[in-house]
């Protein structure tokens, strides 16, 4: 049996007190004084405990229609909030939108002004599809409260049409509601921020960014039209940049300008959040998340000695919260990832004993995983693979997601020891394992890759796209494999099209299309593309393919220095050596 609902509870203990005050003043023989406060009679009470069992009890049979009655019939009797509240929560467990619609107009005329049965009434009128009657009902709710709350509440208002098939119809509608707010104006930017919000889910951005751009201009520090501004950042910088920008510069809230950092980031606009990683610093200095952001962009950008200072501030702020305790202590997460970083750039100088004591300093259970990860490629560094094999093995498998990361490790293993063949094996069956794993499959498509079985390679990514059409990295591979066999050029340039759609700046998708390009005759397009995609990112294999190109056109020694800067970055590259040695005649 279910517990008792809290209303009937409480009705019990009004029914016992108002029945021992009957009794105690029965047997003192006193009468009230005229001054007394009119108590309620023990049989009132009594009536409305029975009604409110009963009423229960019918829920508990699953009657709520005879439930909604008794409750209903309970409200009126006793203009009690929780009864009116209970009485349309049984007409909705009825699936009866109209009755309930009736009773929680009805609470809301016997409580004026209470916000929760404006919020049932809202809540079932657009759920009824009657979305133009739930305006008056909002703009009333609104009015209700203070101005100091009410910008809070006029931000929740899109909340009530999430799931409105009809969003361009419920913009209109909650456009139309905040009205009065709009016009009042010391909510301006409130308002708009709402509007916008709805204009987005309605797939308006154009709508959405005149919302943003108005709220702003009436308020350039307003938090939620800031947040509007970021759901509108996009690849090429906009007007949602300038609202977002003018909301840092003022000194708005720190976390939101660490959000705009890191969609940048998302959208591979890197060298602008880099800039406004740096005005946060600058700022809020004493963010050890803002110093932390910076140094992570900083590492994307191998700029390893300015990583190293901005992770060393973000350590430095950490050691202060942790001793002073007024200081504001940051987020642990902040910790573990600058420490994981440092461990890397320790890595990176093969300095193993200072990584390994940055790794120790990661103790909580969700970094173990990537702690055994990093331990693995450590030792596989320093030339320890049975060592290394040690810490796979000790990896938990104790949830699917553990599983995989073990299998992950254990094909990296595989392959530092150039077995390519049993991480292939390893791999398939972890895709039969988890069919559903796009990462898992993609790895196995590589190692086919690895051992020439270009077929199976093939199979794998057409499958894998096919049931993950997102899933661009796919899509850059077997575009680049068809364009690298220089056949089906006009499937592997749609393809890779495709590809970066999803991720326009990525450096390696830049380079397949130099590559198709450079296929398809295109020599100065291919050279292009292939340029930026190097000073994107510096990386051997993109100089071996630019090196090819500025071969073919004729500029040989352009060609040569593009490879020897290849070489810095990475001399055991094997596209770059093939490159070289194919095209020079040198071993």
């Amino acid at each position: 049996m279910q517990p008792l609902h809290p209303l009937f509870v409480a009705l019990f203990k009004t029914t016992v007190a108002a029945s021992m005050a009957a009794l105690l003043t029965a047997s003192a023989g006193c009468a009230a004084t005229p001054q007394a406060k009119p108590q309620a009679q023990p049989a009132e009470t009594a009536q409305a405990f029975y009604q409110g069992l009963l009423a229960e009890l019918s829920s508990q049979a699953e009657d709520f229609v005879q439930a909604h009655a008794l409750m209903l019939n309970l409200a009126r009797i006793t203009d009690d909030p929780q009864a009116y509240e209970r009485a349309t929560e049984f007409a909705l467990r009825s699936r009866d939108g109209d009755t309930a619609l009736l009773t929680a107009k009805a609470w809301l005329k016997a409580v004026p002004g209470s916000h929760d049965a404006a919020r049932y009434t809202i809540q079932i009128l657009v759920g009824l599809n009657r979305l133009e009657e739930a305006i008056e009902p909002i703009r009333t709710d609104l009015a209700a409260y203070p101005l100091a709350e009410r910008g809070a509440a006029i931000a929740d208002v899109p909340r009530y049409f999430s799931r409105v098939a009809d969003k361009k119809r419920a913009a209109v509608v909650v456009q139309s509601a905040l009205a009065p707010e709009l016009a009042r104006g010391k909510l301006a930017a409130a308002v708009w921020a709402a509007v916008g919000t709805m204009q987005i889910m309605a797939a308006e951005p154009a709508s959405a960014l005149k919302s943003a751009l108005n709220g702003a201009r009436a308020e350039p520090g307003n938090r939620q039209v800031a947040q509007l501004a970021l759901y509108l950042v996009q690849t090429d910088k906009s007007q949602a940049d300038d609202i977002l920008e003018r909301f840092i510069a003022g000194r708005g809230a720190v976390d939101t300008g660490l959000a705009y950092v890191r969609r940048m980031v998302e959208l591979s606009r890197t060298g602008e959040a880099y800039a406004q990683a740096q005005t946060l610093t600058s700022l809020w200095p004493d963010s050890a998340e803002a110093w932390l952001v910076r140094g992570s962009i900083a590492f994307q950008n191998r700029d390893y000695p300015a990583t190293g200072d901005a992770l060393a501030r973000c350590i430095s702020i950490l050691d202060k919260a942790e001793a002073d305790p007024q200081s504001p202590a940051a987020d642990g997460r902040v910790a573990a990832q600058a420490y994981f970083l440092l461990a890397v750039l320790a890595e990176n100088d093969k300095n193993y004993d200072q990584a390994n004591a940055y790794l120790d300093k990661l103790t909580s259970p969700q970094d173990q995983r990537r702690v055994s990860q990093r331990r693995v490629q450590i030792l596989l560094a320093q030339g320890r693979p049975d060592a290394a094999m040690e810490v796979v093995n000790a990896m938990p498998q104790d949830d699917d997601e553990s599983a995989r990361a073990k299998i992950s490790a254990e094909a990296e293993l595989l392959r530092a020891r150039k077995d390519e063949d049993a991480a292939y094996r390893l791999l398939t069956e972890a895709m039969a394992r988890f069919p559903n794993d796009p990462d898992l499959a993609y790895e196995a498509a590589m190692s086919a890759d690895k051992l020439k079985d270009l077929a199976v390679m093939e199979s794998i990514l057409r499958t894998l796209i096919a049931s993950h059409p997102d899933y661009y990295q796919a899509l850059n591979a077997l575009g680049y494999s068809l364009a690298d066999r220089n056949m089906q050029l006009d499937e592997a340039r749609s393809l890779i099209l495709k590809a970066l759609r999803f991720a326009p700046k990525d450096p390696y998708i830049i380079d397949s299309m130099g590559w198709v390009e450079f296929r398809s005759g295109n020599l100065d397009a291919a050279s292009a593309l292939l340029r930026s995609a190097f000073e994107a990112k510096p990386d051997a294999e993109i100089a071996a393919h630019w090196g090819e190109v500025l071969w073919a056109m004729g500029q040989r020694d352009a060609a040569q220095k593009t490879w020897e800067r290849g070489r810095q970055l990475n001399p055991d590259n094997e596209t770059l050596r093939d490159t070289v040695r194919r095209l020079t005649r040198t071993p």
